[in-house]
């Protein structure tokens, strides 16, 4: 076809110039051409070949949300957007060429921000941020001192609040006679104020936390927890 003294592409779209044999193409998909051409020996027919001009995805990279962690505290990022990851600076991380290292900080850090660099298959690459700042506090867990359970979407429960816990073995609740009233291994979650579906009135309850840190060191915590109508 280099014979040919003109040249047509078609479609025309996304290409800088359909009548010549070279052109740019940028579209935005991938995309099948044909191409003409047409000898100077007055032919009819045009000899004719075919391209397809493939696209790939564009890599947009994602390093996940700033976060928080506690000294001692293990904590798994996870990156996102292609097939090959590298973390920068590694301090820290047990694998920094994996799309979901794990990070653990000591005291002499008060913050760190990655940077991720993310690849497809064929090279294209996208990069993206992460700061994590690091407490440094001994583990422990809170309970919030009152809750108002009106359904108003504001302290409706009350959950024990986590810090450099590794495991929650119960947080539990008892009325003023003693007697259990709420019970749960599960982080997050709380007590509505109600037994057997009932709302309870105005009170005092007392509550106990059985944790565990991420090395293994057991807390046991009690208080108290007013319940306000």
């Amino acid at each position: 076809m280099h014979d040919g003294s003109s040249f047509f592409w078609t479609p025309t779209n996304y290409l800088d110039n359909p009548n010549i044999l070279n052109p740019v193409a940028t579209p935005p998909r991938t995309t099948t051409y044909v191409l003409s051409s047409f000898d100077t020996k007055g032919c009819p027919k045009p000899g004719r070949d075919t391209i397809v001009v493939r696209v790939n995805p564009k890599v947009i990279a994602y390093a996940g949300k700033d976060t928080v962690v506690v000294v001692g505290q293990p904590l798994q990022l996870q990156a996102s957007g292609g097939s090959s990851y590298v973390w920068s600076p590694t301090t820290g991380l047990n694998n920094p060429n994996i799309s979901n290292p794990v990070g653990t900080y000591t005291n002499n850090m008060d913050s760190i921000q990655y940077k991720v660099v993310v690849a497809d298959d064929i090279g294209c690459a996208d990069s993206a941020f992460v700061k994590v700042v690091v407490y440094k506090v001994l583990p422990t867990v809170f309970v919030p001192t009152a809750f108002t359970p009106n359904n108003d979407g504001l302290n409706d429960v009350v959950a024990p609040i986590m810090v450099g816990i590794q495991k929650l073995n119960y947080f539990s609740i008892y009325n003023r006679w003693g007697e259990l009233v709420f019970t749960t291994t599960q982080n997050k979650k709380g007590w509505d104020g109600t037994i057997g579906g009932r709302l309870q009135n105005t009170g005092v309850f007392v509550w106990m936390v059985s944790a565990e840190d991420y090395s293994g060191q057991k807390i046991f915590l009690k208080g108290t927890v007013t319940l306000i109508r």
